[in-house]
């Protein structure tokens, strides 16, 4: 007989996940630890269920599933909401098992809270285990987190249910496929896209998950087309192409590169991509072409004058018979690149800088390696200096520009790829949200190296606030030892001050036998000057035209 935490367990197994993640009660959850020990399914107690979320979801995505997170009930389930967030914009998998009350006792005390409520506007389903539907509602749950958009799902386990004899019946349903295109759609939207005599096309991960990069890049060809990424395409097109553009980012400062390629341009195909991965409403008024994988997906640009719901395969092999009579011209785009490039120029009398990281970074870190990456006055300059080629290796907070990021989700993918180079880039900020996680490193024994910028203030906060013309207040922090800690914590810990020195830390890192944070003690005035023009805001006339 299969008890419902068992259940569970097996469940995860099965989807292929060996690790899980979180901080346990006195009740259910010990019987959810026991079941993972006995099944090979490795529990990985986190100091805060936040990260353990995190972790989980990205464990569970390089594992080809969802991750499963366990938490308490009441303010373990309020701490893994945040996490919840964030694995949201990031569109990551995530089963979250919060215990709960037994049917019966239901009240206004204790611990109790309303999980539904918290969770709602985050996750895709709030679903409950009873011991006469357990399989059933396991499954869902990881069918759910794992749909067209990946993400989080709550899962409510009362806390009488240790011991109880589970129904293992399941009845699977099928995932229903992506829909047809209609022909007459395509067919109109074939014939606009033919009519642009300057073509941008923005592609997002649809793109890979349908398998098209390669179709991408000979469409591009075909079109003259100039190719945006989105914050979640990054290598969808190869981005070292001559006819790579930028990644579109959507937001507001008027000086954006994407800009100047919609400014130019006088029609915009977009394939694979939603409205979620954008900064700020649409507002160019360049006719829209779309093609969207759902229906229910909202638009790139909010109201496209031609769009295309379901697969996108026929709709791209379609626009193959249809050829820019003009195009993009390769050179143009090169100009408005060169154009941009001294935006994200190493700032000449720093001694160590944020660019030296990232170029000796990118020498170093194998092209199919993996970068997570989080908010910071270097997320921008990434997004330029930071040319990925290969799909699904750039792992950058999205429309989420979250901090707090980079150690759980380093953490959960090298625990699910062990073999596989990976490299973590975070702020002295939110290393600071994440110090209890580098002991999980030590006692699991991950090895990567976790780069921290430590410039001693919360960086980019203090550039918005002096381009607002605000007084510096609230936002420095001291100059944390973090190589220190990080010894202390049974890690490899070593202080950089010049790229030289980085450069040796950085190669003797994948060699250790234990994770290496390097401490990057970067110049902190030349890091905060260096925000505001990555953004797309040129300080000296744009601080005038926003206090007019």
């Amino acid at each position: 007989m299969t008890t419902v935490p068992e259940i569970l367990v097996d469940r995860a197994w099965e989807e292929g996940v060996r690790h899980f993640f979180g901080l346990p009660s006195s009740g259910v959850l010990l019987h959810v630890l026991e079941a993972g020990r006995r099944r090979g399914v490795e529990f990985v107690s986190t100091a805060h269920e936040s990260s353990a979320v995190i972790a989980a979801a990205y464990n569970g995505y390089f594992s080809g599933s969802a991750g499963l997170a366990i938490g308490i009930q009441g303010p373990g389930a309020g701490n893994m909401v945040s996490g919840a967030v964030n694995v949201k914009f990031e569109r990551k998998p995530v089963v979250c098992v919060c215990e709960c009350p037994a049917a019966g006792d239901f009240g206004n005390w204790g611990q109790q809270a309303d999980h539904p409520g918290l969770f709602k506007s985050t996750a895709g389903a709030c679903l409950r285990i009873k011991p006469q539907a357990a399989a059933q509602t396991v499954h869902d749950a990881f069918r759910i987190a794992s749909g067209t958009r990946l993400g989080p799902v709550l899962l409510e386990l009362p806390r009488n249910l240790g011991t109880s004899v589970a129904d293992p019946d399941v009845v699977a349903v099928a995932t229903p496929g992506l829909p047809e295109p209609a022909p007459d759609k395509v067919e109109a939207l074939c014939n606009a896209v033919a009519s642009f005599q300057r073509p941008v096309i923005i592609a997002g991960d649809d793109v890979r998950q349908e398998g098209l990069t390669t179709a991408l890049v000979e469409l591009a060809d075909t079109l003259q087309a100039v190719v945006l990424v989105t914050m979640d395409g990054r290598g969808v097109f190869p981005e070292i192409h001559p006819r790579f553009g930028c990644v579109y980012i959507g937001t507001a400062p008027p000086h954006t590169l994407y800009r100047s390629f919609l400014e130019e341009a006088d029609g915009v195909l977009v394939i694979g991509a939603d409205g979620r991965m954008k900064e700020a409403r649409w507002d160019s008024d360049v006719p829209v072409c779309e093609l969207v994988t759902c229906p229910k997906f909202a638009a790139l640009s909010d109201a496209p004058q031609w769009r295309v719901d379901g697969r996108l395969r026929p709709t791209v092999e379609r626009l193959f018979q249809r050829q820019s009579r003009e195009g993009f011209p390769i050179s143009r785009i090169a100009e408005l690149r060169t154009a941009a490039a001294p935006r994200f120029a190493r700032p000449p009398v720093a001694q160590f800088a944020v660019q030296d990281v990232i170029a000796i970074t990118r020498e170093q870190l194998p092209v199919d390696g993996l970068l997570f990456a989080e908010t910071g006055v270097f997320q921008s300059m990434l997004e330029h200096l930071w040319p990925v080629v290969v799909p699904d290796t750039f792992f950058g907070s999205t429309v989420g520009r979250t901090m707090g990021l980079t150690i759980p989700a380093l953490l959960g993918a090298k625990l699910a790829c062990p073999l596989r180079p990976m490299v973590g880039f975070t702020t002295d900020g939110s290393a600071l949200m994440r110090l209890g996680e580098l002991e999980v490193f030590s006692r699991v024994g991950v090895v990567a190296p976790l780069i921290v910028m430590n410039d001693g203030a919360l960086g980019t906060i203090q550039a918005q606030q002096r381009f607002q013309g605000l007084p510096s207040y609230g936002l420095q922090l001291q100059r944390v030892d973090f190589a220190s800690i990080a010894r202390t914590l049974g890690l490899n810990g070593v202080v950089v001050e010049t790229p030289e020195e980085y450069a040796v830390a950085l190669r003797q890192s994948w060699d250790a036998q234990s994770a290496t944070l390097i401490d990057c003690r970067i110049d902190p005035q030349a890091y905060c000057d260096s925000f505001m023009p990555t953004t797309g805001i040129r300080p000296s006339m744009d601080s005038l035209e926003s206090s007019s």
